[in-house]
């Protein structure tokens, strides 16, 4: 059974629809993609297979797929023609994944002043971190759309990386060059934007611009100190110092610094960004005394600053 669609979205080649379904027992997200455009269907089922293949505990699974080919009549209008209709092969694939329940990640990002508290926050930036380092070097997959709307949470808040591989399905591209941008503008890396141009380090780019949000609320480059004090300041009204807070609000603004840097080569791997996690979490020195941390001097040393925009 399917019920009605969550979400629609059109363009001039296809019309992509999500359903919420069941399938023997369990809810599933159906994805029913129309085209008009050929799809070649060796290499469509090829992706496919591989897809399912795809097993991560930060990934939303790809359960089964089935595909229906059939001739209707399209109206169409050549330039200065009037309109007239044709036989066109429309093409119906039906993508079932995993439901996960509790929405896409774009719906809780708010400022370090009120939202989730900041042991989800990390929760959700490690989730990420860890889904894509599976896609990126187990499975050499190009995401080629990360933003927030592709994160979906689960019931315990986890993450789980969706619609990895749609792109390329719909249009044939190689992960290497798309010419045709499907990302949020906000979430892109420059090279794409200006060249069309996807590796792994474009999505490096747009995980920068989710780890700042989830941190600060915004896109906009951080400024550490005053993060930290308004993390401080929440910590504070709450009474709810988090262990090792401090030290993980610095790692990830100083990680996703590095994500947004201009130059793809100077971005870390997503190897790199997952080490330097490990490193930071194997640590056995517990903060007590803030006020002997970097962080905590930075915080002390200053009142807290509010910024607004008109």
């Amino acid at each position: 059974m399917i019920s009605d669609k969550l979400a629609v979205v059109d363009s001039e080649s296809f019309t992509r629809q999500v359903k919420q379904g069941d399938l023997q027992n369990r809810s599933v997200a159906v994805k029913r993609i129309l085209s008009c455009h050929t799809f070649n269907d060796e290499a469509f089922n090829r992706e496919i297979t591989f897809l399912i293949s795809v097993k991560h505990k930060n990934i939303v699974r790809l359960l089964g797929y089935c595909a229906n080919t059939e001739n209707k009549a399209m109206k169409h209008s050549e330039s200065g023609e009037p309109w007239k209709y044709v036989f066109a092969e429309m093409r119906e694939r039906l993508l079932c994944f995993e439901y996960i329940k509790n929405g896409s990640l774009d719906r809780y990002l708010t400022d370090e002043l009120r939202g989730l508290e900041w042991h989800t926050r990390y929760q959700i930036i490690r989730g990420i971190c860890d889904g894509l380092v599976y896609l990126h070097t187990e499975k050499g997959i190009v995401h080629r759309d990360m933003k927030p709307e592709n994160i979906l949470l689960d019931d315990l808040m986890i993450p789980k990386i969706t619609d990895f591989g749609i792109s390329k399905l719909l249009d044939g591209a190689t992960h290497a060059v798309t010419s045709d941008p499907t990302g949020s503008r906000g979430y892109c890396a420059p090279e794409f934007i200006a060249r069309g141009e996807v590796s792994t380090r474009s999505d490096i780019y747009s995980l920068g611009v989710i780890i700042t949000e989830l941190v600060t609320g915004c896109k906009d480059e951080p400024h550490i100190q005053n993060v930290l004090r308004r993390w401080r300041y929440r910590w504070n009204e709450s009474a709810n110092y988090p262990p090792f807070g401090y030290q993980q609000v610095s790692k990830c603004i100083e990680i996703a610094l590095k994500c947004l840097s201009d130059s793809p080569k100077k971005r870390p791997k997503i190897s790199d960004i997952v080490s330097m996690l490990n490193t930071m979490e194997s640590t056995k020195e517990h903060i007590t005394n803030v006020g002997n941390s970097p962080a905590g001097q930075v915080c002390s040393s200053h009142a807290l600053e509010f910024s607004f925009t008109a």
